[in-house]
């Protein structure tokens, strides 16, 4: 069986193309004063995660992991997204999600 040094290359350009698709995954809830694991996967490490809320942002850089625990010290009823740069510069960035009330009594900032 015979293959064209075009094909092996061109297989191979794709493979690596699909493996280093850059995707943030948007978390299911986001609570107040609760742990908040936030995901991605592909790109290339590290990675710059910034949580983004009224016109300002957290930001956590030299991320080696594709999975960050954010304490989520947003105060409840607040829409946030989370936007991922890998070492590349490509950019990944999730759905808006609302903060929820905490279950705690006591919650203070």
């Amino acid at each position: 069986m015979l293959f064209s040094a075009a094909s092996v290359v061109a297989g191979l350009a794709a493979t690596a193309v699909a493996q280093d698709t850059f995707t943030m995954n948007t978390p299911d809830s986001a609570t107040q004063c609760e742990t908040t694991v936030v995901t991605w996967n592909g790109g290339v490490a590290p990675f710059n995660l910034s949580i983004v809320f009224d016109r300002t942002a957290e930001h956590f850089n030299g991320l080696t992991e594709r999975t960050f625990s954010w304490n989520t010290d947003i105060l409840a009823n607040n829409v946030v997204f989370f936007e991922g740069i890998d070492a590349t510069d490509h950019v990944a960035q999730s759905s808006l999600i609302l903060v929820q009330p905490s279950t705690g009594v006591d919650v203070y900032y």
